[in-house]
């Protein structure tokens, strides 16, 4: 039992939901053969030897069927489109499997609906239509009860009908976390764009006027003008002045704050599809504090988008007047959070140098994050 629930939790949502809605359509034409010997026996006909080839036939059919369904399913998502080998093989041993039954309207029933609902995926709605209420009249007509053939198009056409949805349902899922995927990235390089402008607008006009004065310099000093050492000088109190403001840059990027960052992570994760709740306010925080913090939450966040199957995310600050604690918790836990990479042994050696500490736990499949350091940091 721990093995299959270690099983499913390590399968992302998309994943999750992919097997939901697949598998069930696979055990409708698994059941293809106890369907087929369950209308035999409630027909109240004698068993015939010939039921037990009927049955050996309809065992093979379901199981070409499960493949033609896998590869209509794959062909619906993008892929390539089923074998029409696998199809011709389908159709023959449903053909087959009716020419045997003892009865050929429960062989039409069982063949004909399981050959149907395989191919569903691929399939036009209006041949769809064709194919049960072809289905219909001419189990009416085998079976020469107007009930039977009104059962076949609502069952058939019942079964047709769930499975298509179910398809749509499962092609608009992945589509989904496609988008959440493409969310995370664009956040990331949102932020790129963000420090490169800052950056740019900081060190560009202060380059261009060095290599001017630059330039200008070495023409003075070739005729010998005095006034070169002077150019140099200003050369040089421009690029200090660049340095100082790369640093002002580079330093706002790095402290950023708290509550700016905290507002960040749950607009991020709810662009992503994760309902994110956040606890606590760190605006009155001192700045040192705030920054160890921030880079917490970025952190979190990250391993959030990246490496876990959450659907619930849980910010939470706490803090006295001797230490602050923050709490970030997550219900993805999955194989990718069973070991810890670089990230949180870069955090906890930057809380280290603050006097902090990070801790991790797993509680009932739960990611808990936990940083803790002194309010003065």
């Amino acid at each position: 039992m721990r093995s299959g629930q270690s099983w499913w939790s390590e399968l992302s949502r998309a994943e999750r939901f992919d097997v939901s809605l697949r598998w069930p359509l696979y055990a409708l034409i698994g059941m293809e053969p106890l369907f087929a010997l369950l209308m035999l026996l409630s027909a109240a006909k004698p068993v015939e030897f010939r039921l037990i080839g009927f049955l050996v036939v309809v065992l093979a059919h379901a199981v070409v069927a499960l493949l033609v369904l896998r590869a209509a399913i794959a062909t619906y998502l993008g892929g390539p489109r089923p074998s029409p080998r696998l199809v011709a093989a389908c159709i023959g041993l449903g053909a087959v499997g009716v020419l045997v039954s003892p009865d050929w309207a429960v062989g039409l029933v069982t063949t004909g609906g399981t050959l149907t609902l395989a191919l569903t995926p691929v399939l036009w709605r209006s041949v769809i239509f064709v194919l049960v209420v072809g289905g219909a009249v001419l189990v009416g007509l085998l079976g020469g009860e107007v009930g039977g053939a009104f059962s076949y198009f609502y069952g058939v056409g019942l079964l047709a009908f769930t499975c298509r949805i179910s398809v749509w349902m499962l092609r608009l899922g992945w589509e989904i976390d496609k988008s959440r995927e493409v969310t995370a990235q664009l956040a990331v390089a949102q932020e790129r764009l963000r420090f490169a402008r800052d950056l740019h607008d900081a060190l560009g006009r202060n380059l261009s006027l060095v290599a001017v004065q630059s330039e200008l310099a070495a023409r003075l000093a070739e005729r010998g003008d005095a006034s070169a050492a002077g150019q140099m000088l200003d050369v040089r109190r421009i690029a200090h002045e660049s340095l100082r403001e790369m640093r002002a840059v580079v330093g706002g990027y790095r402290a950023t704050d708290l509550s700016t960052e905290l507002a960040g992570a749950q607009s991020v994760l709810r662009a992503a599809g994760i309902t994110c709740r956040v606890i606590g306010n760190g605006g009155t925080l001192p700045p040192a504090t705030q920054t160890a913090l921030a880079w917490v939450v970025l952190e979190a966040t990250t391993n959030v988008l990246r490496h876990s199957n959450a659907t619930t995310c849980k910010i939470e600050l706490e803090a006295d007047k001797q230490a602050v604690v923050l709490r970030v918790s997550n219900d993805g836990v999955g194989q990718a959070s069973t070991t810890e990479g670089t990230g949180l042994a870069g955090l906890r050696e930057r809380l280290a140098g603050v006097a902090g500490t990070l801790t991790v736990d797993r509680p009932s499949g739960w990611f808990v994050l936990l940083a803790r350091l002194p309010r003065t940091a």
